[in-house]
């Protein structure tokens, strides 16, 4: 019997399962072939890669490997593109597309689709990077050949990269999204994306996906520790915040006129919001709390003007550093502003900016650094323990009670009291 490890190998060359280990594996490796091709040999069968050394035949190899793998060491055998585009010049414009294609195409249309306010969404990019992610691998192979095997390939090289469990499920779930249109564009067979749909999301505690830490709300301590060392009018949309349980984005474009006064509760409707493309209205409401903090910086003269402006914050900032000014201000420096300066204050917060104002405030306070978004939790979670989950709810504009679970934490106080006295 022949010994393995020789198999097809050749005079003057090492032996073709030279090889590393990959989970606990010998896998073959990264080969020269005729001087200028790489190729790698699976059970026997003889795989070429590309030209020897480029990045496409690299990543071709990790492919195939990761296929290997994942398929118990059998080799796999998509059809390539040579293959494809024989079967396109037999058949016409009708032969199925390549993978590369296919993004091509959904890319376009994601561009044209994911848009508020003239501007494409964050969807885009995170879509970008999952075809970016997706071509690494299937560039060139025919789009009904990629079945479950091949996504979950991709999947595995994105835990062995360290991302994020709720990080892949999203990525992969936007892949699935590129073949659910391309079966409404006539581009990809059902049975193709019915087969892709079989495969689960990765589960809590049963992947060796990377976990994230649930956004906690923060606590109050934490807020009133960055009031001395936060700008004004941040402190005031933290106050805000912590008090309506709005959206960071909705504080950064709050205005004047968005902002209904007639009755004793104030009501906010926001001109944009984070459900509006599912046709659903967004209300939030301000209380007696919540008018003391935000009366003063309300502007009647020009209402259709951000409530909340850096240039505001930049004036009260100077004002203050003129005012502590011991030594006597001379002519020179009455007005020291340049003609034509390279930064200017901004007329909006955006959710960047204000979320980067309270973490360089926690940082002077000497405290971890949380983020707007924990404020929300936190009202969340305040409004829940005084008036229940429901109300919890409506307030933060939740379509269902199992998102506000998400949001409002569970006081396990009055669970405590109740085994204190029963149990």
């Amino acid at each position: 019997m022949k010994n393995p490890s020789n198999f097809g190998s050749k005079s003057g060359e090492s032996p073709v399962f030279d090889s590393m280990e990959v989970f606990g594996v010998r896998v073959p490796k990264y080969r020269r072939h005729k001087k200028i091709y790489a190729r790698v040999v699976l059970n026997g069968r003889e795989i070429h890669l590309g030209l020897y050394g480029s990045p496409e035949s690299k990543a071709n190899y990790e492919r195939v490997i990761s296929e290997w793998l994942q398929t118990g060491r059998k080799a796999p055998r998509p059809k390539r593109l040579e293959t494809i585009k024989k079967h396109r010049d037999e058949s016409g414009d009708d032969a199925p597309l390549t993978l590369t294609e296919l993004a091509v195409r959904y890319f376009k249309h994601a561009q044209a689709y994911y848009v508020k306010n003239g501007e494409p969404t964050s969807e885009v990019i995170g879509i970008q990077i999952a075809l970016r992610d997706l071509r690494k691998f299937y560039s060139d192979i025919e789009i009904n050949s990629f079945g479950p095997t091949a996504l979950k390939t991709l999947r595995e090289d994105f835990i062995q990269r360290d991302l994020a469990r709720t990080t892949i499920n999203k990525q992969i779930g936007r892949i699935l999204r590129m073949f659910r249109w391309g079966v409404s564009e006539t581009l990809v067979k059902p049975e193709t994306l019915t087969a892709l749909q079989s495969v689960p999301g990765l589960k809590v505690g049963r992947s060796k996906a990377r976990e994230t830490d649930r956004i906690r709300p923060v606590a109050q301590s934490d807020v009133e520790a960055v009031r001395v060392f936060m700008n004004p009018v941040v402190m005031a949309m933290v106050d805000i915040q912590r008090l309506t349980g709005m959206r960071p984005g909705e504080v950064c474009q709050l205005r004047t006129v968005d902002l209904d006064r007639s009755e004793s509760v104030w009501a906010y409707r926001p001109p944009t919001h984070k459900t509006e493309h599912h046709e659903k209205d967004r209300v939030v409401y301000f209380g007696p709390l919540a008018q003391v903090v935000l009366e003063p910086w309300l502007n009647s003269g020009e209402p259709e003007a951000f409530v909340f402006s850096p240039a505001t914050a930049e004036m009260i900032r100077r004002n203050k550093m003129r005012a502590l000014r011991k030594s006597k201000v001379q002519p020179s420096q009455i007005s020291r502003a340049k003609d034509d300066p390279q930064f200017q204050p901004g007329d909006m917060y955006t959710t960047t900016s204000y979320r980067r104002a309270i973490g360089k405030a926690c940082i002077k306070a000497g405290i971890e650094p949380w983020h707007p978004n924990q404020l929300r939790h936190l009202a969340a979670t305040n409004i829940r323990r005084d008036f229940g989950i429901e109300i919890a709810r409506a307030v933060l504009g939740h379509s269902t009670v199992d998102m506000t679970e998400v949001y409002a934490e569970m006081d396990f106080s009055k669970a405590k009291d109740a085994m204190a006295k029963s149990g």
